[in-house]
């Protein structure tokens, strides 16, 4: 609450003696004059007692009071209450007294009780009109000059000045990057505690050091530009170098520059802050490394990679993407996705996209890739939407897989699975057929009435008819007519030299000719076009190495006759060789008239000449037990020579592998005889053919062979001859054999028993198993001989007696 001068009127006793002094003063100090030396401060005069005796405009102007108003109030009227009620008026005036002059700052009380930050300065007025000195004697003081000068603004700026010094300065500290200021010759001026602490110098080193000073020398050239243009041309410069620690360690930064200028526009210098960004280069790095290593993963991609947006238009892909589709790349963009696909499979992948963009569905589904030149390419596409944070559709992306093989695989798994079926439809008819013809009718109309083929021709081959090789005669068709099959088949069994293939009577294995409608030979392109097929497959038929004949199998599929499947067919092949050899022999057996060939023979290839050779003896073959092919057991008979030497002599043998006496008499020995060679009893199995008998008197043999009377004598005595040369044919007839009970009971017999029981009771009887009292041969012998366990022999042989037994005593059932 500021004074009111009317609570300080002087009593008139006061007032008077108050007059006399400012008598005096005026008399002796004008304020008007003091007004005219000091023009910007309030001046007043105050009486010895501190109470204003004069005041001047600026007094005025200042503090709202005039000077009638004011005059003999104390001049403490203009002090704020708590400086009043302290006393600190009067300690400034005892102080200006006392010290000849006085100064103070505060706050001061204008009349309209508002405050302003003054600077006071009060003097004494000394008997005389003197101002100042010291309190020499207290009677000479006659009052007090007083100046009072307005420094609010001042104060406030100051105030503001502090404040930004303050916070720039705990800014400046608390800046986690180091802070920097160079003047404009690039002298270090102020630095915060981080540069030392980061760079490693003192105070007193970082004082003297130069901007480029901290720097690795490989980047200085570029700090030095960055300076230069924050000097010079830009007022601010960002630049990323290595700084160099006193200990030398190199720590990535990035400078960030701004140009200090005074009020005058001049340039002063520049400050920044270095920012420690090991982090982010780590982190730039990794991301680098992380986005090099996705691009080349995605670029080594396989599978085509896309991207659309809601609207269908093509905005990513990859470089596989480009090279399937065989557009380019200005052509690709914003491309819709169904212009991609063929025509035949648009509808099922626009549904699938809708599906994708509205429902969220991540959708696997297949179709075909349409080419910019046409192709169509089987594809499998597996897509998923892409959002945002908000959830909002950005488009679709995904993964485009080629499965042209997969689709391959699968035609070529539905064709084994076909093929597979025929060839066990056509083994039950092959078991039943009774001829080589029924056989033969069965397969073609087996393979022509399947979905995956087109047509199936049989063939038999004739070695004979031709000096350079075999012929092909078709025998059976189904699903081709017969001009096709008279002149465009044979070409593939026998193909030209430009043909790509071999004839399968060579290599006996499957010729496969696979893309037809493009094929370079024009009978074989125009046959393909005229009649629907697309490749074809040549299957020899063939029997222990002996050729039968070949099968020609076409298919509408030009990629058909895969790996998987030629190895079924190759194996088919050998099926019917069997069957077809098979049948001879069961002919053979049950046929009631037959031709025998009577041969003599002094070629030592055959192991049993060569043993009677060397031996000087006499050898009979009382029965052959084929194991395994090449591997035969010989039941021998032999006279003539000392059962020891012939130990001797058959040791020297490679072919004879085994040797066992199974009995021995006074003039003979009976031998079993393991033989690992071909034999001629393997060649006659070939065709059908057994060794009836056969006698060897000092390496000179003669062999009776019975054949079926269909079949080729002539192939059968060229193959003998030619396989043993110093073999001749002796004569040839044909002999009945009795209808009565052989045939039948053989017949009988052979139905009933497996093959491994058969095996059984043969090595058995002929090893001398059964002879009695003292056997010639135990279980484990003939087991052994036969490769099966003990325990196994015995459950062969007592199922094979009970089934021979059977057909001996069970009469016609």
């Amino acid at each position: 609450m500021r004074d009111n001068p009317c609570d300080h009127a002087a009593s008139p006793d006061e007032t008077s003696r108050a007059a006399e002094r400012s008598d005096r003063q005026i008399d002796c100090i004008d304020v008007s004059e003091l007004s005219g030396v000091i023009s910007d401060a309030a001046i007043a005069l105050l009486d010895a007692g501190g109470r204003v005796t004069a005041w001047n405009d600026g007094a005025y102007q200042l503090m709202g009071y005039d000077e009638a108003t004011i005059g003999g109030s104390h001049y403490r009227t203009c002090f704020p209450a708590d400086a009043r009620e302290s006393g600190r008026p009067e300690r400034i005036l005892e102080r200006a007294r006392a010290d000849g002059k006085a100064e103070d700052d505060g706050w001061r009380v204008r009349s309209d009780g508002s405050r302003f930050w003054a600077h006071e300065e009060i003097a004494p007025i000394r008997e005389g009109g003197a101002v100042g000195g010291d309190a020499a004697d207290e009677t000479d003081l006659q009052g007090y000059v007083w100046f009072v000068h307005d420094r609010t603004e001042e104060r406030e700026r100051n105030r503001q000045l502090r404040e930004e010094k303050a916070f720039t300065e705990s800014v400046f500290e608390a800046q986690p990057d180091i802070v920097y200021a160079f003047d404009a010759d690039e002298n270090y001026l102020e630095w915060n505690d981080r540069a030392p602490e980061v760079t490693g110098y003192t105070e007193s080193e970082l004082a003297e050091m130069r901007p480029l000073e901290f720097v690795v020398p490989e980047h200085r050239e570029r700090i030095d530009e960055a300076v230069q243009r924050v000097l010079e041309e830009d007022e601010y410069v960002a630049v990323e170098a290595d700084l160099l620690t006193k200990d030398g360690r190199r720590i990535p930064h990035e400078f960030n520059s701004a140009r200090i200028t005074g009020i005058d526009g001049s340039v002063l210098g520049f400050t920044g802050t270095a920012r420690d960004i090991t982090d982010r280069k780590a982190r730039e790095r990794e991301l680098r490394e992380e986005k090099a290593f996705t691009e080349s993963v995605l670029e080594a991609q396989p599978d085509i990679l896309y991207a659309y947006d809601p609207e269908g238009n093509l905005i990513e892909w990859n470089e596989q993407f480009q090279r399937v589709t065989g557009y380019e790349p200005d052509d690709l963009t914003g491309m819709h996705p169904l212009k991609f696909i063929a025509p035949e499979d648009r509808d099922g992948i626009g549904d699938a996209i809708d599906r994708i963009l509205e429902e969220g569905e991540r959708i696997t589904a297949e179709g075909q890739i349409l080419t910019e030149d046409g192709r169509r390419i089987p594809y499998e596409f597996n897509s998923a939407r892409i959002t945002d944070d908000d959830g909002s559709v950005l488009g679709f992306t995904g993964v485009g897989r080629d499965i042209t093989d997969r689709k391959a695989r699968e035609r070529e798994l539905e064709r084994l699975e076909r093929l597979n079926a025929i060839v066990r439809t056509i083994d039950e008819t092959m078991v039943a057929a009774e001829t080589r013809e029924e056989i033969e009718t069965a397969i073609v109309e087996e393979f022509a009435a399947a979905d995956v083929y087109r047509f199936a021709v049989i063939g038999r081959a004739d070695p004979a008819t031709t000096s350079d090789g075999y012929s092909w005669e078709p025998a059976a068709r189904a699903g081709i007519d017969a001009a096709t099959v008279e002149e465009v088949l044979p070409s593939f069994v026998d193909p030209p030299a430009d043909g790509s293939g071999t004839s399968p009577f060579e290599t006996r294995t499957v010729q496969c000719y696979r893309h037809l409608h493009e094929s370079p030979i024009d009978e074989w392109r125009a046959g393909a076009d005229d009649r629907g097929y697309g490749s074809v497959a040549v299957v020899p038929i063939t029997a222990s190495d002996r050729s039968f004949g070949a099968l020609v199998i076409g298919a509408d599929e030009p990629s058909a006759f895969a790996d998987r499947e030629r190895e079924v067919l190759q194996e088919f092949g050998g099926t019917i060789g069997h069957a077809i050899n098979a049948m001879a022999v069961r002919r053979l057996l049950y046929t009631d008239t037959v031709v025998e060939l009577e041969f003599e023979s002094t070629d030592r290839g055959d192991v049993c000449i060569d043993l009677s050779q060397r031996g000087s003896c006499t050898l009979s073959i009382d029965h052959v037990l084929p194991l395994t092919d090449e591997v035969f057991v010989y039941y021998l008979t032999v006279t003539d020579i000392d059962p020891e030497e012939v130990r001797n002599v058959a040791r020297d043998d490679p072919a004879i592998t085994e040797l066992r006496r199974i009995d021995e008499t006074e003039d003979e020995s009976y031998w079993e005889v393991v033989v690992r060679s071909s034999t001629i009893t393997d060649l006659l199995g070939e065709y059908g053919a057994r060794l009836q008998s056969k006698v060897v008197r000092d390496g000179v043999a003669e062999f009776t062979v019975q054949v079926s009377p269909d079949v080729n004598l002539r192939e059968l005595v060229g193959a003998v001859t030619s396989a043993y040369p110093d073999t001749r044919l002796v004569s040839k007839r044909t002999v009945d054999r009795p209808v009565e009970t052989r045939g039948d009971f053989r017949r009988t017999v052979e139905s009933l028993l497996t093959e491994k029981q058969r095996l059984a009771l043969e090595a058995a009887y002929h090893g001398g198993y059964f002879e009695w009292p003292t056997r010639n041969s135990d279980a484990s012998e003939i087991a052994d001989r036969l490769g099966i366990a003990r325990q196994t022999f015995h459950q062969h042989l007592r199922v094979a007696q009970a089934k021979l037994l059977s057909a001996y005593f069970g009469g016609d059932e």
